[in-house]
């Protein structure tokens, strides 16, 4: 058996690094759960790797489609697997805080596409006939157990059960759920999985991330920023992350210096943080480990994983 190993925690923690280190100790490669390093374009403010730990270190999806492309949760599900499934002997290491990808994996998302634009109009506007109200006491009649899982004021939930029901041709969300959950046993055979996480204390964070902050803006963010913008990306959602959003409102005099720019994006490299926190510590099986332990603490838990035949 090989080992698959999850490496989370918040933005600036050192992941990357621990992740580079692991797989040069046990012959691993590394596959990218960052949203932001998948881009081609997003090179200083995604922390991407540099040219140096991708050639010493084979790493998968970093740089991989253009901002032009909004690449999403259930592509990345689908390629990461691929890549796993398709050596089965190699060991991966999947690195990075974007929650919802790194569960996209771990968990597998139910595959069901979005609505033809003829439901889903004829949905919304029986709703603006009869009431949202009306439309719930609909989704508790044909699904009862997802209807419990949502608030009655919730209307893009209710209109997207609906819309999946039509879709399941009367088929309840709830057990095609049931049934996904449960093929989940097998979707990793023959792996070893397990996650680390590296937990850090808010006032040591802080510190790293300025570090950080001021490295990408000397490396040149700035004018990174400015490329995507005369290249057209302007408005693409993916500026949007933090690093980028910020320069586009300093590129827009909407924040008034370099210094501004620097705690601004600091401040909002820490908001992101603490919701990284919240969605990992949720896991009770992940394994922490002090952002500042030896090295050899990451290498005694990973040891029989990666090792035992």
């Amino acid at each position: 058996m090989s080992a698959l190993i999850f490496i989370v925690g918040p933005t600036a923690s050192g992941k990357s690094a621990l992740a580079l280190r692991l797989a040069q100790r046990f012959d691993a490669e590394i596959i990218s759960a960052d949203s932001v390093q998948f881009y081609q374009e997003l090179v200083i403010g995604s922390a991407r790797p540099s040219p140096e730990e991708l050639l010493s270190i084979k790493h998968h999806l970093v740089g991989h489609v253009s901002v032009a492309i909004d690449y999403t949760a259930g592509m990345f599900e689908r390629e990461a697997l691929e890549i796993i499934q398709r050596h089965p002997s190699k060991p991966f290491i999947v690195c990075g805080g974007s929650g919802f990808y790194v569960q996209a994996l771990e968990k597998g998302m139910y595959p069901i596409e979005a609505a033809s634009a003829e439901i889903q109009e004829r949905i919304e506007s029986e709703i603006d006939l009869n009431g949202l109200a009306a439309a719930y006491e609909e989704l508790k009649r044909r699904d009862a157990p997802t209807a419990e899982k949502i608030a009655p004021q919730d209307r893009y939930r209710i209109v997207r059960a609906l819309e999946i029901l039509e879709q399941l041709g009367g088929k309840r969300l709830s057990d095609v759920k049931r049934e996904f959950e449960t093929s989940m046993a097998s979707r990793f055979p023959n792996r070893r999985v397990a996650t680390l996480g590296i937990s850090i204390d808010r006032e040591a964070l802080a510190r790293r991330v300025r570090f950080r902050t001021e490295e990408m803006l000397s490396a040149g963010l700035i004018d990174e920023v400015e490329v995507l913008i005369k290249a057209g990306f302007r408005d693409r959602p993916q500026l949007q992350s933090v690093g980028y959003r910020e320069t586009l409102q300093f590129l827009n005099r909407e924040i008034a210096n370099r210094s501004d720019l620097k705690e601004s994006i600091s401040q909002g490299t820490m908001r992101l943080a603490k919701k990284q926190r919240t969605w990992f510590g949720r896991s009770e099986s992940t394994h922490w480990i002090d952002f500042d332990a030896p090295f050899e603490q990451a290498v005694s838990w990973a040891e029989p994983i990666f090792l035992r035949t």
